[in-house]
């Protein structure tokens, strides 16, 4: 019982430390400057190996989570963090800067592995709770980083490398954290977890908890598939879906990018308050879904449309500063990308979990984050890449402009050819009728707006 009361404060204190990095706001300027490295080889040859590598380390971090038992990718995860600023502070090769992207991208795929942890570490009567103080340390740690980056660089004459040797004492901690996080008492793995019931005894010696993990993982891929079918049958589901994974997207691309067009509009002239920006723009975010979460009466009766004209103003967000080029409408710009984002997410979600009837919530937002993955480097590869169209961050943001205007245009097209073939006659005799009553609620159906 030891272990159940210091797990909660432990991972409190290990994701506020982690995530406290106060070199992360200057990171371009820190590449640029610093360390020497051009824009070109910062924005075209070591931003995108992130996009790269996040993918296919988050997809193995979900297969093998159960499997280990959770802790390990939590270490791992601090690992990741830990080799990532050690990497920043004394590689000075191209090639070394891009595995320190690969290191953090293992960071930030293996967060998904604490958050599993909470729901076995935790009663579900304390699930939500603890769940809301983690996001709070989240919150605390990167707004905390993001004002002191600011404050210590402008006031305290603290040098860009000197940000990044605090960000590696606070990973370092958080390393040292997560080895004493005490394991969880209790497994909810994938037997627990999974819609699909043993139907045999060979089906049931697969899910033995002696098996091999290869077999673990392999069963995991197996169902998965019939999860997917279950998951999205339903019309009002795959809507939701579609927009989550479009501004998951579009927060994926500006996201790797929004320092490097703030570094193009300095112009050597003007003041930076990169870490001011980011900080007050992490806690208006939070501050909106949490508005948007506490009145889910709002929420319940909005239609997908309403993403739809969001989606446009993302796309006026990252239009206007490159018609502009001015460091302070980006600034504002970047403010108000992130706050439409979280709002389209939070919205989006909360819509996916009231129209699924069974339990495979987590299992969508998981297959939704792999889709917008593979959208980021797609984009990432083609526009980015050196050894493609290799674009500047001005011109990058033009393609997110188009990028999010044709998502828009695909989304009535699509209900426009839907109407002209008979709306949702067309899906009812598709035999999809669970996708439109579900527990005794209608969905809304393709002709709503």
């Amino acid at each position: 019982m030891i272990g159940n009361r210091l797990a909660v404060p432990i991972l409190l204190l290990y994701v506020f430390f982690r995530d406290f990095r106060p070199s992360e706001p200057f990171l371009t300027p820190f590449l640029n400057e610093t360390k020497g490295f051009t824009k070109h080889e910062i924005n075209n040859m070591i931003y995108p190996v992130w996009s790269y590598s996040q993918l296919p380390i988050f997809i193995l971090v979900l297969a093998f989570t159960d499997a280990v038992r959770y802790l390990p990718m939590i270490w791992l995860g601090a690992l990741g963090y830990v080799a990532t600023w050690l990497l920043l502070i004394f590689g000075t090769t191209v090639k070394l800067m891009q595995l320190m992207q690969v290191t953090y991208a293992i960071g930030t795929a293996c967060e998904v592995a604490y958050k599993s942890y909470v729901f076995v570490a935790v009663t579900k009567e304390e699930y939500s709770t603890v769940s809301l103080y983690l996001a709070g340390s989240t919150l605390f740690g990167r707004s905390m980083s993001s004002f002191a980056s600011q404050i210590l660089h402008d006031y305290a004459d603290i040098s860009l490398m000197q940000l990044n040797y605090i960000s590696l004492a606070s990973v370092s901690l958080a390393l040292i954290l997560a080895l004493v996080i005490p394991a969880p008492l209790h497994f909810v793995g994938l037997n627990e977890n999974s819609t699909i019931q043993p139907t045999s005894d060979q089906d049931q010696l697969i899910l033995d908890d002696d098996i091999s993990m290869i077999q673990k993982v392999k069963e995991k891929f197996l169902r998965g598939k019939v999860n997917v079918m279950l998951s999205y049958k339903s019309l009002q589901t795959r809507r939701w879906a579609y927009w989550a994974i479009v501004t998951s997207a579009l927060y994926f691309m500006v996201g790797n990018s929004a320092q490097s067009l703030w570094k193009d509009l300095e112009n050597g002239k003007k003041k930076r308050f990169n870490g001011y920006v980011i900080g007050v723009t992490g806690l208006l975010s939070s501050l909106t879904s949490w508005i948007l979460t506490r009145y889910s009466r709002s929420v319940e009766h909005t239609k997908a449309s309403v993403l739809a004209v969001l989606t446009l103003a993302l796309a006026l967000t990252t239009l206007l500063p490159t018609i502009l080029q001015n460091l302070y409408l980006a600034y504002v710009c970047d403010a108000a990308f992130n706050i439409i984002t979280s709002s389209c997410m939070t919205i989006a979600l909360f819509k996916i979990a009231h129209s699924l009837t069974t339990n495979l919530y987590g299992f969508v937002v998981g297959v939704n984050a792999c889709v917008a993955g593979t959208l980021d480097l797609l984009v990432t590869f083609i526009v980015i890449d050196e050894r493609v169209l290799s674009f500047n961050p001005r011109q990058q943001y033009l393609v997110y402009t188009g990028f999010a205007v044709v998502c828009v245009l695909a989304y009535f097209g699509y209900k426009f050819v839907t109407l002209l073939q008979g709306g949702n006659a067309v899906e009812l005799r598709q035999g999809n009728l669970t996708g439109f009553v579900e527990d005794g609620r209608s969905d809304d159906g393709v002709l709503d707006a």
